[in-house]
C-alpha cells in the first residue's frame, strides 16, 4: 500500500512537495486530485486542437504532469491542403 501511495503521490505532484501523511490518506488526496485535473486538462487539450479522449485519460493517469504537458505542447494546426496542379502534366507528347 506504501508504493501505491508513494506511485499516486509522484503523478498528483505531492511527492515532489514533501507531502507526507498517511498512505490511505495519500491515496484518496491524490485520486480526488487526478479526477479534478482530469477535466481540466481535457479543456486545455480542446482548446490546442489536441485529442480530448486521450488528454482527459492522461490526466487522470498522470495528473499534474499531464496538464503541464499540454500546457506547454504547441497548439495542433493541422497543414492547409495543397491546391491542385493545374494544368497536369502529360507525358504523352
Amino acid at each position: 500500500m506504501t508504493t501505491v501511495a508513494y506511485i499516486l503521490g509522484l503523478t498528483s505532484g505531492f511527492g515532489l512537495m514533501g507531502y507526507a501523511e498517511s498512505p490511505a490518506n495519500l491515496i484518496a488526496t491524490s485520486i480526488i486530485v487526478d479526477l479534478a485535473l482530469a477535466p481540466l486538462t481535457a479543456i486545455v487539450a480542446i482548446r490546442r486542437n489536441r485529442s480530448i479522449t486521450a488528454w482527459a485519460i492522461a490526466g487522470f493517469a498522470l495528473g499534474a504532469w499531464a496538464l503541464a504537458c499540454v500546457m506547454i505542447l504547441p497548439a495542433y494546426r493541422p497543414a492547409p491542403p495543397r491546391p491542385p496542379q493545374y494544368p497536369p502534366t502529360s507525358d504523352a507528347a
